[in-house]
């Protein structure tokens, strides 16, 4: 009943764009038998007439630039679907169907991909039709040029921006040896037949068409398989001998025992908690709550590509109060920006405690990048190899793109310069973080050689520079026009670009976090502050608001009668909202490690978050690969929706997590053990009352935060 009511749609839609114009080109069909009333029986019914009938509509040109067997298998493939025959049949079946849900933004029909590139019928000993899927655009601009739009319904604030559909995205099967050139011959007659649309440009191009073709695996993907193969071999072996070693009561050598899950599974998930004053338990909580908002806010990135059949609902959804959680989900960076200045500074103070002053630059630098650089390079090794494996179908065609971005890119980002080298086409899109805070590490020795020398005379100079990078952000947005809001902004690349990925448009943030951290380790270390209880209640009344104000306060200008926002408005609140919110989270952290945080500091510090802060680095860099595989492998349609969206989150969620703690013990827990074993605890010797370090986590000096990550150096 399904497809007869939608082949009853596709009639109605097509009569409304042109069924009068059929006489120029012969006789159609309108039997209500199903298949032969739809314009999938049309295109083959077109391509008999051309083939066969010698139509005077088509030229002889057009025929002869046809090849010779796939002119005979589409008109075997006609001669079968009017005897009814069922093989015959799975072609037509497979198409996509239009109109359905236009005017609330379904443009796409992809019909069954996998019925489509699974349907075959053997001719003869040597020749088989075996189908091929495309994805085309037929164009219904001459179709929306007569609808009289309706004035009775409220616009959304961003209505402008919806604009009424070019093509429909239409699924087709047609048999594997035409080519998508010649599908634009036989397609082009029978579009112009039915919506008095003008076909200028081609529908279907070789791109986004795509056969059920034999795997033919490159070089790149059998290192890809050999090398996974070798890392899981490697942990097994590890394992045994770890587990024999430790039943025999021995300690096993730690390079031999670098890649035992047996030891290393037990440390990620131990939750013990220490009561040691120079700890900052709410750390840990501060740090997952943070990567889950991050996870959160690129699923609606990934969630807004889907074939809704509501899409235009996007467009209201934007005025709720809780479009602000996804609009300004950005705010949870200048989170992990805060933290890492901080404990950055209180690492690298530690360290200067032993060395007198001194920081082994060379060594620090090489520590930082061994340790971020192996799960970013085996992600950077999967998407060029083995990820375009990993699905397939329409959407796989229009967004499972990632190895494009890569193919000339990932240099950049294992140099960690892809913010400013390629801005447009970073490899792992969300590795830009992971660029900004290595920038700013190797030049954090400019700001703290001089607080360790000149202490707070040095602050000076450190507030002014951080000044002046909030200028710099408050100029572009003034000169460039940039909104309050991305979505307002007809230029969202080139702002991500010049404001959102630049490394001095995050220094602010970061040296709020320096200069807490300073006044932290110097006059706070190892104590705690009291403070009246009318002070902490003031404290966390101006923190919260604060963040409620970074999150909400914009909220009612893009509701629809509220004037437009001036630009300054604008260039104001970018620089202003992320140092506020520091500030904030600033007094979240003092607040609790002072005994004055309460239930929220007992919620923050809970141990159940001391092991998931431990995987938050591979979930960082692992979680939106895993977003941009299950979106493109949606073979349906979908619905616009935040119950949808939270059904989304969870599974992207789950599976980012399973891989993200494969991730850590096949290729982060065993380069910290063999960096321990090469380099044992640094050059410098231990203090002799060695201090606990900042986190739950044991570390070494020098520790910086990267989405959640404590990365030693």
């Amino acid at each position: 009943m399904g497809r007869h009511f939608l082949l009853g749609l596709s009639i109605a839609f097509l009569a409304v764009l042109g069924y009068a114009q059929c006489s120029k080109f012969g006789s159609v069909d309108l039997d209500p038998t199903p298949f032969k009333s739809d314009i999938a029986f049309a295109f083959y019914k077109r391509a008999h007439e051309l083939f066969v009938s010698n139509s005077s509509r088509i030229s002889s040109g057009d025929e002869l630039a046809i090849g010779d067997l796939c002119r005979s298998h589409l008109d075997k493939i006609y001669t079968g679907i009017k005897d009814y025959q069922e093989w015959a049949l799975e072609w037509p079946d497979s198409w996509g169907r239009m109109p359905m849900g236009l005017f609330w933004g379904h443009s796409i029909s992809m019909g069954a991909f996998e019925e489509c590139i699974a349907a075959s019928r053997k001719i003869s000993e040597t020749d088989t039709i075996r189908g091929k899927y495309c994805l085309t655009q037929v164009p219904i601009k001459h179709f929306f040029s007569q609808v009289k739009p309706r004035n009775d319904v409220v616009q959304a604030r961003i209505s402008y921006k919806q604009k009424d559909p070019e093509n429909f995205e239409l699924g087709i099967c047609i048999p594997k040896t035409c080519t998508a050139a010649d599908v634009n011959i036989v397609f082009k007659y029978v579009i112009e037949t039915y919506t008095q649309e003008t076909v200028v440009k081609p529908m279907a191009s070789d791109e986004f068409c795509k056969a059920d073709d034999p795997i033919e695996l490159r070089g790149i993907d059998i290192f890809a398989i050999i090398f996974i193969c070798c890392i899981v071999l490697i942990m097994i072996v590890s394992s045994i001998y770890d587990a024999v070693q430790q039943k025999k009561g021995h300690q096993g050598r730690p390079l031999f025992t670098a890649f035992s899950v047996y030891s290393n599974a037990p440390k990620i998930f131990n939750v013990k908690t220490t009561k040691n004053p120079n700890v900052i338990h709410c750390l840990a909580g501060m740090r997952c709550i943070s990567m889950m908002w991050v996870v959160f806010g690129h699923g609606y990135m990934t969630f807004y590509d889907l074939p809704h059949l509501d899409r235009n609902k996007f467009y209201t959804w934007i005025e709720t109060p809780y479009s602000m959680l996804v609009q300004n989900a950005t705010l949870c960076v200048d989170t992990f920006f805060f933290m890492s200045g901080l404990l950055m500074l209180w690492g690298a103070f530690r360290e200067m405690e032993k060395t007198k002053g001194k920081l082994n630059l060379p060594l620090m630098y090489f520590h930082r990048y061994i340790r971020l650089t192996p799960v970013v390079a085996v992600v950077i090794l999967y998407i060029m190899s083995l990820y375009k494996y990993s699905g397939r179908g329409p959407m796989w065609m229009k967004i499972g793109t990632q190895d494009q971005r890569c193919s000339d890119t990932w240099w950049a980002t294992l140099l960690y310069v892809q913010n400013y080298v390629f801005p447009y086409k970073i490899c792992v899109s969300q590795s830009w973080y992971l660029a900004v805070d290595t920038q700013l590490y190797v030049i954090s020795p400019l700001f703290l050689i001089p607080l360790w020398k000149w202490g707070k005379k040095a602050l000076g100079p450190i507030i002014v520079f951080g000044l002046l990078c909030m200028g710099c952000t408050f100029a572009t947005f003034m000169k460039e026009g940039f909104t309050l809001f991305r979505v307002q902004d007809d230029h969202v690349d080139l702002r991500q670009r010049l404001t959102y990925y630049p490394t001095h448009t995050r220094v602010p943030t970061w040296l709020i976090g320096v200069i807490f951290g300073y006044f932290f380790f110097k006059y706070n270390r190892g104590r705690i502050i009291p403070m009246k209880t009318s002070l902490v209640i003031l404290g966390w009344t101006l923190a919260f608001g604060t963040m409620l104000a970074c999150v909400w306060g914009p909220y009612w200008r893009i509701l629809p009668g509220t004037p437009d926002a001036p630009i300054l408005e604008g260039a104001l609140y970018e620089p202003l909202s992320r140092a506020s919110w520091a500030c904030a989270i600033g007094w979240i952290v003092w607040a609790c490690y002072n005994g004055h945080g309460g239930i929220i500091n007992d919620f923050l510090s809970w141990s159940f978050f001391q092991g998931f802060a431990r995987l938050s680095y591979c979930m960082y860099v692992i979680h939106r690969i895993v977003q941009l595989v299950n979106g493109a492998r949606i073979q349906h349609d979908t619905k616009f929706g935040d119950y949808e969206m939270i059904l989304r989150f969870w599974h992207d969620f789950g599976i980012a997590l399973t891989l993200s703690i494969f991730a850590t013990l096949a290729f982060e827990a065993p380069i910290l053990g063999i960096e321990k074993a090469i380099f044992g605890k640094g050059a410098s010797p231990p203090p002799k009352k060695p201090v606990e370090p900042l986190t739950s986590v044991q570390a070494d000096p020098a520790i910086t935060i990267v989405e959640g990550k404590d990365v030693k150096s």
